[in-house]
């Protein structure tokens, strides 16, 4: 060949004149590369090492495949799976270090009292915080559910000048005095296996990559309707039951356990269509596959558990129990076995929980108390053991805290809606012990005195603990029964909105006695006398009870003037009825005007009702203060505008 010779034309427009492949990237042995002497660069995927060519493996996400089976994935990709150490990790658990107060930062540990309270104060304000449990150990320590929610609350008060930092759960064990064997590495993170079968049982279709890929999209589609996921990986396959195993991560902990809890009651079958590839080369195997109709359900659910990663925090960290011993060279205590005694049923035992009454029908009730909580326990930890044991069956819960401590009082109440779930609570929590916390004592059931979501609603929605940090209040949550319903079972015991007060009377009532608690009663007569002399048959500040209240004192009389000496009357008339208040007499301007018409009234005073001892002086009739009937009707409210209930001794002076 002649060294002027040129190429042949390339059949395409694109890639080297003398490429076979239409545009394809040269080979090492392409006519350009020897003319070049080499110097075209050749691309690493289509460089040979020896003999043996190099295949590019196929991945799906952080996934890579050899057929159908997954290869380990790349670390980090779960939360448990970063380094402390490392700029990226992130964690649930908050460590607030250094709270402002004023002119000056408090750090942590040095007052209990103050680095709570200004803590919460701000829990009170946002969103955020509305799932999230605090607990004081040398600092105030923070305990989301949701992963999000925990950075947006560390940044929430960083922007308020606290000091803060992530921790791991291993950490806030120890800072809880919790056992760290009983730690969770895995919170969050659910195990999910699938089966895969074809819909037409007749036609041998094989399962590719594409309808694994396709698994991969609806199964997120589908469980992301729980709640938000943060990652998942495909971890095994078994080819001859065609069943696949996946690890998922949800943001929220609450929601992954709500997630396992519901695929177990109710399973996840799914019609998958996606093009697959037939086992036969013949067009009509082709033409029947190219369908791809593939069909999968979802046949177990559990929470994950399995051997930590070489780079897991915990790994080389010592294993504490709740007393700070290390358990490596020692036994593990013995879980404390339910007692199998028969309770003999005592008189007077009227509000014990009686398995037989319950099968029976003759004990309908529904709310319960359970008895014997470690202090340090919160509602997050409570409700996660309520979905494992009684999941769906419960629409309230109410953990009592001690908001001075942060801490629970021992007992919380728990209304069914299903006995099924009343039973499950007497074969699995009745009797038995705490694992992980430091408590000696037995978790105990026994029925509540305000019975049912309704009475117990109505009596926390006006109760002053509705404006307490979140974590302190009470909580309503979707039953089984409910979801089906509103033909929505994946929103089985998800949290619905406490409904706002309806007595507005009650609950300022409410509020004000919380703020008196540990401090003296307020002695002052009048009130005292006003409030226990309240008799009303309904609800103090109810439309009823002002209806009540309003036939029974009527407006305050009017009047043209007192006299000197009739003042004096009323203020030795009230001192002799009433006493005198810790200054002394009661002077006029603090006695009411109705109770002074009608001390005046009924020792008939002869300067009252418009006698002839002093003509100039005129009083509506009087109305008894405390009169139960209904008081006189008035052709017309303006002589009432200008008349204060309280006369003080500017409004006096102008009636004078």
């Amino acid at each position: 060949m002649s060294p002027n010779h040129s190429p042949p034309p390339s059949s395409s427009t694109r890639g080297p004149p003398s490429s076979p492949f239409a545009g394809t990237d040269p080979t090492l042995y392409t006519p350009e590369a020897v003319r070049k002497g080499g110097r075209t660069a050749v691309p690493e995927s289509s460089k040979a090492a020896g003999k043996k060519p190099v295949i590019e493996i196929p991945a799906i996400r952080h996934t890579a495949y050899h057929g159908l089976n997954p290869q380990p994935h790349d670390l980090p990709v779960f939360v448990n799976e970063i380094e402390t150490a490392s700029r990226d990790f992130i964690s649930r658990y908050v460590l607030v270090q250094l709270i402002p107060d004023g002119n000056r930062d408090i750090e942590a540990g040095s007052d209990h009292e103050t680095e709570l309270a200004k803590v919460q104060d701000k829990m009170k304000e946002y969103a955020v915080f509305d799932m999230c449990v605090p607990i004081y150990s040398r600092g105030v320590y923070l305990r989301f559910d949701n992963l999000q929610d925990a950075g947006a609350g560390k940044l929430i008060l960083e922007q308020h000048l606290f000091r803060c930092c992530y921790v791991d759960n291993y950490t806030f064990a120890i800072a809880k005095s919790q056992d760290t064997a009983a730690i969770d590495e895995f919170e969050g993170q659910i195990r999910v296996e699938v089966q895969a079968a074809p819909v037409v049982d007749t036609l041998p279709i094989m399962f590719s990559l594409n309808d694994l890929k396709g698994m991969h999209d609806d199964l997120e589609a589908a469980l992301s309707r729980f709640g938000p996921i943060r990652d998942f990986v495909h971890v095994s396959t078994d080819q001859n039951l065609m069943a696949f195993v996946f690890r998922f991560e949800f943001y929220s902990v609450e929601v992954a356990n709500r997630t396992r809890a519901s695929l177990l009651e109710t399973p996840l079958t799914r019609m998958d269509q996606h093009v697959s590839v037939p086992v036969s080369s013949s067009a009509s195997l082709h033409v029947n596959s190219s369908q791809g109709l593939w069909s999968w359900n979802i046949i177990r659910s559990e929470n994950w558990t399995g051997p930590r990663p070489p780079n897991s925090p915990h790994r080389r960290l010592p294993r504490v129990d709740d007393k700070g011993r290390f358990m490596e060279f020692r036994h593990a205590p013995l879980v404390n076995a339910p007692t199998m005694e028969p309770r003999e049923e005592r008189d007077g035992a009227h509000n014990k929980v009686y398995r037989s009454r319950i099968v029976a029908g003759s004990d309908v009730r529904t709310t319960i108390m359970l008895r014997n909580i470690p202090n340090k326990l919160d509602w997050m930890s409570l409700k996660t053991l309520l979905d494992r044991v009684c999941f769906g069956t419960y629409d309230f819960i109410y953990l009592r805290i001690d908001f001075k401590s942060g801490h629970n009082v021992g007992y919380a109440f728990i209304n069914f809606v299903d006995m099924t779930g009343m039973i499950s609570m007497l074969d699995k929590v009745e009797h038995r012990g705490w694992p992980g916390y430091r408590s000696s004592k037995n978790a105990e059931l026994s029925y509540a005195t305000i019975q049912g979501r309704e009475a117990l609603v109505q009596k926390f929605r006006n109760s002053s603990v509705m404006q307490q940090t979140p974590y302190c209040r009470p909580r309503l949550f979707i039953t089984k029964e409910e979801a089906w319903i509103n033909q929505n079972i994946r929103k089985t015991g998800v949290e619905v909105k406490f409904p706002d007060p309806d007595n507005w009377s009650k609950f300022q009532r409410s509020i004000d006695s919380a703020r008196t608690v540990g401090l003296f009663p307020p002695t002052g007569v009048v009130h005292q006398s006003i409030d226990r002399a309240h008799m009303s048959s309904y609800d103090r500040g109810t439309p009823r009870d002002m209806v009540h209240m309003y036939s029974q004192y009527g407006h305050p009389p009017t009047f043209k003037g007192f006299s000197e000496p009739s003042k004096r009357t009323v203020e030795q008339l009230f001192h002799a009825q009433f006493g005198p208040a810790q200054s002394g007499m009661v002077t006029f301007e603090y006695i009411p005007l109705r109770l002074a018409q009608q001390l005046l009234g009924e020792n008939g005073s002869p300067t009252f009702m418009g006698r002839s001892a002093d003509p100039a002086y005129v009083a509506t009739p009087p109305i008894p203060m405390y009169a139960y009937a209904a008081g006189p009707s008035y052709t017309s409210n303006d002589a009432y505008n200008n008349v204060s209930y309280y006369q003080n001794g500017d409004e006096l002076g102008d009636l004078e």
